[in-house]
């Protein structure tokens, strides 16, 4: 089982900052995986989806990252992102909550790297704010 504390998700707007070159970010996608090998960055699939809606060629720069692993929207995921819409969250954050929640792989939950950590209150996942 992988440490929880080496698995990160990054969401929309993660994606946005690092298409913009955010050091940080692009610190965490751009070191070599035999460096760091229980690194793991996450994408949640819709996350990709709403990044390309804003900036079309970042979804073949992401893809290009080998440090970067998309989630797809298996059974589990899109019931918990259903339910969350029909709280009223917006799409382009229900999955990343999804995948952070905890599961049988990730027992603590996944933190989420955002720049809009205020959506995340109230779901009980671990947020890490960028800028």
């Amino acid at each position: 089982m992988t440490s929880p504390a080496a698995g990160v998700v990054f969401d929309h707007t993660a994606l946005s900052l690092l298409g913009r070159g955010h050091r940080l970010l692009s610190g965490l996608v751009a070191a070599p995986l035999h460096s760091v090998p229980d690194r793991h960055v996450y994408v949640p699939a819709l996350c990709l989806v709403a990044a390309v809606a804003e900036r079309p060629l970042i979804g073949e720069h992401v893809l290009a990252l080998p440090a970067i692993e998309v989630v797809g929207m298996g059974p589990t995921h899109a019931l918990a992102v259903g339910l969350l819409l029909a709280q009223q969250t917006p799409w382009e954050f229900g999955h990343a909550i999804a995948v952070c929640r905890p599961d049988p792989e990730w027992p603590t939950g996944r933190p989420i790297i955002t720049a809009e950590p205020k959506r995340y209150v109230g779901h009980h996942i671990d947020v890490i704010a960028v800028e």
